[in-house]
């Protein structure tokens, strides 16, 4: 084989390498910005076969598809990991695209945040039982109240705690029946 012939054939399949990088290049870009938007469709379709008015987003952060759902607070969404699981899944048997994780978030009214602000002023929407029965014991318990606490007085609670084990439910039954 002659040399000149072998310079030739090499800088054809260089040629035809860099075109291929040029056109494959910017198509993967597109490819990604589809499969965002459709993750987005098939999602919002997922929860409008069961009437749940959510907003669902996806983006692609370092290579994974996210998933961000913002929702009213619903009683349906108390076990939101099931739901999540059963998404994930759909999402894969639809279009092949594997999610890696989902963010919920329950914005609560406009307003004061305290819970017993929140109990006294707003109503809840759409008469939901999980939003009342929060209202409701806001309501009741004059100690209600949520606050940071030490880490010191964690692990105090947490001993504390240990001496008496069991905390039954009302109206439930503990371990041993009784």
């Amino acid at each position: 084989m002659n040399t000149a012939t072998l310079a030739i054939g090499l800088v054809i399949l260089l040629a035809a390498v860099a075109s291929a990088y040029v056109y494959v290049s910017p198509r993967k870009p597109r490819e990604t910005v589809a499969d965002v938007r459709r993750i987005a469709e098939v999602v919002n379709e997922y929860f409008a076969r069961s009437n749940a008015e959510v907003s669902a987003q996806c983006h692609l952060v370092h290579g994974r598809f996210l998933i961000l759902i913002e929702s009213e607070p619903l009683k349906r969404f108390r076990y939101s990991h099931i739901v999540e699981a059963s998404l994930i899944n759909h999402v894969d048997k639809a279009l092949g695209l594997h999610v890696h994780s989902v963010f919920w978030r329950f914005p609560l009214p406009a307003g004061d945040s305290s819970p017993r602000a929140t109990a006294d002023t707003k109503q809840a929407p759409r008469e939901d039982e999980y939003i009342i029965q929060g209202l409701r014991e806001a309501k009741t318990n004059p100690d209600y109240h949520v606050a940071e606490d030490s880490w010191d007085q964690f692990e105090k609670a947490q001993l504390s705690g240990a001496a008496n084990p069991t905390f039954p439910v009302d109206g439930g039954k503990d371990d041993q029946g009784q």
